[in-house]
């Protein structure tokens, strides 16, 4: 099975909302003790890992957001699984930060990591969505709020934020293994309620 955390390759981008899906592949990286290798031909970051007795792999596209899919399909095609074996882990401004939501499928929802996955493998994969919530309404005034979310997004975090998404990122082994052993029902039933940082 494959776990994907999306983000945006670069110093720029290391501490912004964007590359939550990054640090939640980092801290499964450092779970399984295991290290990051950058592979041209998919053009990722992939790490192999052994879990209930079957390999595992770790995937952090290097395309920048926009273009997550080309690398995951590159990965698949040659790894001959189904699409359903691969669980991507992203950012989302519709949920508040401290909320996670697991889902088996679905739409984009107006995400261009998933937009651009969806595009290469249809909709039928895994995915879970941390919230790092909307811009405040003060914020950047003046600019557009597509310009404002952009901003928000690629914005670097508070350390309020750090100390919420610790918590939360803290949390992504256990679901991992559940997922990992067939039980991402399990998972979404006790960790989507959850809300983290109270």
């Amino acid at each position: 099975m494959i776990i994907v955390g999306l983000g945006n390759p670069g110093k720029e981008y290391e501490n912004t909302r964007h590359n939550v899906g990054f640090w939640c592949a980092d801290k499964l990286a450092s779970f399984f003790a295991v290290a990051f290798s950058p592979i041209r031909k998919y053009k990722a970051e992939i790490a192999s890992f052994r879990f209930n007795s079957e390999n595992h792999y770790l995937l952090k596209p290097l395309t920048y957001m926009n273009n997550s899919g080309e690398a995951i399909w590159a990965f698949l095609q040659d790894k001959q699984t189904e699409s359903s074996n691969i669980l991507v882990i992203e950012d989302d401004i519709n949920l508040p930060i401290g909320r996670i939501r697991l889902r088996a499928n679905g739409s984009a929802g107006g995400h261009n990591g998933l937009k651009s996955i969806i595009s290469f493998i249809g909709e039928n994969f895994w995915r879970l969505r941390v919230g790092v919530g909307l811009p405040k309404s003060e914020e950047n005034d003046g600019a557009s709020e597509h310009e404002k979310l952009i901003s928000h997004v690629l914005g670097e975090i508070s350390s309020n934020e750090a100390r919420i998404l610790k918590q939360v990122i803290d949390q992504i082994p256990e679901i991992a293994q559940y997922w990992l052993s067939n039980d991402g029902n399990k998972a979404m039933n006790i960790y989507n309620p959850k809300i983290f940082g109270n």
